[in-house]
């Protein structure tokens, strides 16, 4: 297992704490219907936490990259490529066109005019490509450039969420399924909810918000989103880069 995963601040954020949520809901069910996890809590949010987030944190990654192939046949190219393109609106054009005459200065590249844009797409794409990956190594400074990085942080984050996003409703739903069954297996049918031991409430209810997590705030749009921001906080790095 890499600690690096734990100790560095992209990998912690954007691949880490995306892995610790999706198994929360497993540790808190432990936690609450087994007595004997408790007795052991130190042990077992240490073990848990590294011997199962660290793993999922490696296939958020994994999940996170095929999700972002997906993603960018459907979009066309990279939120933060296409807010460069004459078509896209998210930034003003005034400043767009400043964007690309700084760009074209600092890459000694002809960026595209909207014509010749309309009339390859494709080559348009790669050059503004160009731009933003030249972007990316020109803010490699975390202290410098710092909303830059937070603003990556949070794309990555969104992303790989995204990715996990079918095993964290998979974990959900059969957590609750598993749970009403022991409830009903141990307390009938006809059960008085006051006869279930308040922590088995508690644990159903904290495992809803989990599931309502999964299904209406992770998704497309969302990373979408992070990725336009992103992008953002990229470009106005160009005007002040010599």
């Amino acid at each position: 297992m890499n600690l690096d995963v734990v100790l560095n601040t992209y990998e912690r954020k954007a691949r880490y704490y995306p892995a610790v949520l999706t198994a929360s809901p497993i540790i808190i069910w432990l936690y609450l219907w087994f007595p004997e996890f408790r007795s052991i809590e130190g042990a077992l949010i240490s073990i848990l936490g590294l011997g199962v987030a660290i793993p999922l944190s490696i296939l958020a990654r994994t999940l996170g990259k095929k999700k972002q192939k997906e993603l960018i046949q459907q979009w066309g190219g990279l939120p933060a490529t296409l807010i460069l393109g004459h078509k896209d609106d998210n930034i003003n054009i005034n400043t767009k066109k400043r964007y690309h005459k700084k760009l074209g200065f600092l890459t000694n590249e002809d960026l595209p005019t909207k014509e010749i844009e309309l009339k390859d797409p494709v080559g348009s794409n790669q050059k503004y490509d160009s731009c933003i990956d030249y972007l990316r190594q020109e803010t490699r400074d975390k202290v410098k450039y710092s909303l830059v990085f937070n603003e990556n942080i949070y794309y990555g984050q969104l992303r790989n969420l995204l990715g996990l996003k079918p095993l964290g409703l998979i974990i959900c739903s059969l957590l609750l399924i598993v749970q009403l069954i022991l409830i009903y297996t141990n307390y009938g049918i006809g059960l008085n909810i006051s006869a279930v031991p308040i922590l088995k409430i508690i644990s159903v209810i904290l495992t809803l918000p989990f599931l309502v997590f999964w299904i209406a705030f992770v998704n497309q749009r969302q990373v979408y989103n992070a990725g336009i921001n992103y992008g953002k906080a990229l470009l106005e790095c160009c005007e002040h880069i010599e």
